[in-house]
């Protein structure tokens, strides 16, 4: 999903509105082609209607009416005195590869033309390009003074889209480079000129960064990390024809030679990897970075021209419809998701919590040590024969961490088209039919031409 980490292992999917797969089945009562953009059934009777006093929001999604959306719904339902959320999935039960793209393109046909819900689930959809389209809210109205303090504020900050906020979620992990501190520094930031220098005088060539695998487009997979160092979304303009792009065009020809790489304490101890691209989702995932580095790993950044190059990607993350009715009881749904309390146990949600007192018990909680009959219990196991398991953090480490989310400034933003574009020209750049700029030139064409499609 477009969600999960390529850099962790998980495939990261999306087109510019959807792709992927998620869990089947349908809980709502409601076909998708009864839905209008306005939480109420055409023809049918008003939400009030319905649910006796209470408004009637919809909600909808492709195959994920199950688990954690409809735990939060049916908690939501629960203590809500004026709005009743009802989910939409457009996925049904029983399905096959066209079952399930009839259904993604009704989808993405009811949201791109208004007839949505008026709760997006965002999981397989781009919302980049959603609110680029105007069929996305922005949320940034609904969090002025008091409402905004709820979470924490660099991190929402981070997930924006220029100026506007599409997407709210409960969780979010961290996407950058570590560093051996011995080797590279401890400095924040870097540019892939400096971080080829770097490997340069250390007797190092581009396979000195690990985290990358066979199949992943290094070139497309740094520009995701910094999309909008390269797009204006609110302007709808590319600008790839710059010496930050051609840096990373000319890293990526490199790199995109090596094969699989996975640091290892071995790998770090011998100077044959430097760095590592790699994802942090709780103190845990931090710990085992600091007994692989040997020691409190350099948050060096992923390569870009400016900043920390600690990027964003939020979990789970919903919008709310532009067209809707009903924004102020969506909104109302959004805030109760995000905080998490409908959760059934810690682990439920995945990731560092976006809501300052989730976030806030949830690092307390990472120093306190629990046991089962007598034996201390992990914090963390990973398949990673270095570090199998970790245990209750200490103060110094959750400092660190503290520290990580601190220096987020920027937003992963994954999406297919862009990167099949990059991945193609790249390819022809790497094996020297073109030259650094004209690969650069053709995917500013390119990529200029999907935005100006877009608004059609």
């Amino acid at each position: 999903m477009k969600k999960m980490w390529r850099t962790l292992g998980v495939i990261c999917l999306g087109i510019v509105l959807l792709t992927g797969c998620g869990d089947t089945g349908m809980i709502s009562g409601i076909q998708p082609a009864e839905v209008d953009g306005h939480g109420t059934e055409s023809g049918g009777q008003s939400g009030q209607e319905q649910s006796g006093e209470r408004i009637t929001l919809t909600l909808g999604t492709l195959g994920g009416s199950r688990g954690q959306l409809q735990n939060a719904v049916e908690a939501y339902n629960d203590q809500s005195g004026k709005f009743y959320v009802e989910i939409v999935d457009y996925l049904p039960e029983e399905l096959d590869n066209v079952v399930y793209e009839t259904s993604a393109e009704r989808f993405r046909m009811d949201i791109g033309t208004g007839k949505g819900t008026d709760i997006i689930d965002l999981a397989v959809l781009d919302e980049e390009m959603l609110g680029y389209r105007g069929i996305l809210a922005d949320l940034s109205p609904f969090l002025e003074g008091e409402a905004q303090e709820r979470y924490l504020t660099n991190i929402l900050e981070c997930v924006k889209t220029g100026n506007s906020l599409y997407e709210l979620g409960p969780s979010f992990a961290l996407l950058t480079v570590f560093g051996n501190s011995a080797e590279v520094g401890m400095e924040n930031g870097w540019t892939p000129e400096e971080m080829m220098k770097c490997f340069e005088d250390k007797g190092c060539g581009p396979d000195a960064l690990a985290g990358f695998y066979r199949d992943q487009g290094v070139a497309s997979t740094l520009t995701s990390s910094s999309l909008e160092d390269f797009i204006d979304w609110e302007k709808g303009e590319a600008d790839f024809c710059k010496e930050e792009f051609y840096q990373i065009l000319r890293f990526g020809a490199k790199r995109d030679v090596v094969g699989v790489s996975r640091i290892s304490a071995e790998s770090i101890r011998s100077g044959i990897h430097l760095a590592s691209f790699d994802g942090i989702l709780s103190v845990a995932g931090y710990q085992r970075l600091i007994q692989l580095f040997g020691g409190k790993p350099a948050v060096k950044g992923i390569p870009c021209s400016t900043g920390t190059g600690v990027a964003v990607r939020l979990y789970d993350a919903l919008g709310i419809n532009s067209h809707s009715e009903y924004a102020e009881g969506a909104w109302d749904f959004l805030q109760f998701y995000a905080e998490g309390g409908w959760a059934k146990d810690d682990w439920s949600i995945i990731g560092f919590r976006i809501s300052r007192d989730a976030y806030e018990r949830q690092i307390e909680q990472a120093m306190v040590q629990e046991y089962y009959e007598g034996e201390p219990l992990p914090k963390g196991s990973f398949d990673d024969d270095d570090v199998p398991y970790v245990y209750a953090a200490t103060q110094e480490e959750v400092t660190a961490v503290r520290e990580l989310v601190a220096l987020a400034d920027r937003k992963e933003a994954y999406n297919m088209v862009i990167s099949q574009i990059i991945d193609e020209e790249a390819g022809a750049y790497n094996s020297g039919a073109q030259t650094v700029e004209q690969t650069a030139e053709k995917i500013q064409n390119r990529v200029q031409m999907y935005l100006d499609e877009q608004k059609r």
